[in-house]
């Protein structure tokens, strides 16, 4: 794939803060600073960090994401959030995941199934990401900030060992990548908006987990269960010897699928 054409970008987003690099560490970490150094951080959103190439991408639990040059998209949406998203901030990404399915469904094709609560997979590999991270506002007056990494594993390039049971990509044709960054950036920030009930039933006709036995880990237990629902709030939904419970944190380390 050629190298991001920023301009193309920028056109297509007017009104966004569009700030396009070759190589950065992460547009996790680029997006942050940009806002805690800023004088007036609204003025930067809605606003989007796009990288060719990580060098230091990040997942959740500070987990490296593999992000080597000209085949992903890696990018982070800046925006201002509401009293209810500060302290939800997981809406943002149960909505986001909706959006990206849809986007990736619409332009290229593509099929993605959902691992709740953050990961999108192609053929039971991770091609697809999403972390959310909050930014306290420069006084507690107002609302804090979000910024919306997204990693996407468009092309396979030298995956590393280690991952090459785990990590998949999209698809082997050329993809136009500023385009798919645009319409995800649009669909993301307008998901964002929505309550996550009204975006559910989209959620749950493509999560993968839906009626299979995982394990959770959540805190220092690990528990197993039949998945049921994701209900209303996002929250997984697990039923096993001691009834139905609901969870909303936690990190699925196994999923037996039936």
């Amino acid at each position: 794939m050629l190298k991001l054409n920023a301009d193309k970008i920028k056109q297509a987003l007017p009104g966004c803060n569009v700030t396009v690099f070759d190589r950065i560490s992460s547009t996790n970490t680029v997006a942050k600073d940009q806002i805690k150094q800023a004088t007036n951080p609204r003025q930067l959103v809605p606003g989007l960090v796009v990288a060719n190439q990580q060098t230091a991408g990040y997942g959740r639990q500070d987990r490296q994401f593999y992000s080597p040059a000209d085949v992903g998209v890696y990018m982070t949406l800046m925006t201002q959030v509401t009293e209810k998203q500060w302290q939800h901030p997981e809406s943002l990404t149960l909505n986001s995941v909706v959006a990206i399915q849809k986007v990736i469904q619409s332009e290229l094709g593509i099929t993605l199934e959902i691992k709740w609560v953050n990961d999108l997979y192609l053929n039971q590999r991770k091609v697809a990401g999403i972390l959310v991270e909050t930014v306290q506002a420069p006084t507690h007056a107002q609302p804090g900030y979000v910024v919306l990494g997204i990693g996407i594993n468009l092309q396979a390039k030298e995956i590393p060992a280690a991952l090459q049971t785990k990590m998949g990509a999209l698809t082997t044709a050329p993809v136009d990548r500023e385009r798919l960054i645009v319409a995800l950036s649009q669909a993301c920030l307008a998901a964002i908006q929505l309550e996550f009930k009204q975006l559910r039933q989209q959620y749950l006709e493509h999560c993968m987990i839906l009626h299979q036995v995982v394990t959770l880990q959540s805190g220092h237990d690990a528990i197993t269960g039949k998945v049921v629902d994701i209900d209303d709030q996002g929250q997984l939904v697990l039923a096993n010897e001691q009834g139905k419970h609901a969870y909303n944190a936690g990190e699925i380390t196994k999923v037996n699928l039936r």
